[in-house]
């Protein structure tokens, strides 16, 4: 009979951890192995002093950006890392529940001597470990690139801002399994929680460039991850306190509404 449904979890998400895993390693050695040709590069600052604000505004502080946390903030936290934490997060919330249920392998599983509420907190506790993983990867990929190529960086502002990352992957994994447990549609969680990364991925873009946009900051969910440039600043504990508290309403929620719907048969 099975009992645990975390480790069945990971065991079935084990392949995905793992090539993510290994992409996030090589995004960390890409962005810093390249780092040096960016710091070498004469005249680079002037130029990026010249552009659009709605160019810049994609990059990030031009005085910082050949720095090599600016230059990490940019490259790896303003795009590059959100998009994979995101989509694995994503993907694996929405399939968590709804996946199953749709599969009609959910009543099986729920036949065995596990609760509803069991089932849901173990497969959340899998998401967390598998983001947990791409964590400890991209930790690996920046610092090991970074002694590599030969340049110093910033130990506590580079955990910091793999750390806000890593709540904002479990921010919208935790949304997408939330909707998932709700209603039992895997498009639609999945569908939901892009739209949440999206919106608030163009918001926290533009807020610099568009005046009128400012009030909405506070309903984006990019804002509270890095919008004090994390890796250079450090975290600041409001935004991470509301992407937790964000988090624990999607997961009360989805506890709630699974333990009391009906299932798909």
């Amino acid at each position: 009979m099975l009992h645990n449904v975390y480790l069945k979890s990971l065991r079935d998400s084990k392949k995905s951890i793992i090539y993510y895993s290994i992409g996030t390693i090589a995004l960390g050695l890409y962005v810093t192995l390249f780092y040096p040709t960016i710091r070498d590069s004469t005249g680079l600052t002037d130029f990026l002093e010249q552009l659009p604000e709605a160019m810049l505004a994609f990059i990030g502080d031009a005085d910082t950006y050949t720095t090599p946390e600016g230059f990490l903030n940019a490259e790896v936290f303003g795009f590059m890392g959100p998009m994979i934490f995101g989509v694995f997060a994503i993907i694996a919330g929405a399939g968590a529940i709804a996946g199953e249920e749709e599969s009609h392998s959910l009543d099986q599983l729920l036949a065995n001597p596990v609760s509803r509420k069991q089932v849901l907190l173990q497969k959340a506790g899998a998401l967390l470990t598998g983001l947990f993983a791409l964590s400890i990867a991209l930790w690996i990929g920046i610092i090991g690139g970074s002694k590599i190529a030969g340049f110093g960086l910033s130990l506590i502002g580079t955990t910091q801002a793999i750390f806000s990352l890593y709540i904002l992957g479990i921010t919208l994994g935790l949304i997408a399994l939330a909707i998932g447990a709700s209603t039992g549609k895997k498009s639609l969680a999945g569908g939901f929680a892009a739209s949440v990364a999206i919106i608030g991925f163009l918001l926290d873009t533009f807020l610099s460039v568009v005046d009128a946009l400012d009030p909405l900051r506070f309903i984006s969910v990019f804002y509270y991850f890095n919008g004090n440039d994390v890796i250079i600043n450090g975290i600041n504990p409001v935004h991470c306190i509301t992407m937790v508290c964000t988090a624990a309403i999607a997961l009360v929620i989805a506890i709630w509404q699974f333990e009391k719907r009906d299932l798909a048969n």
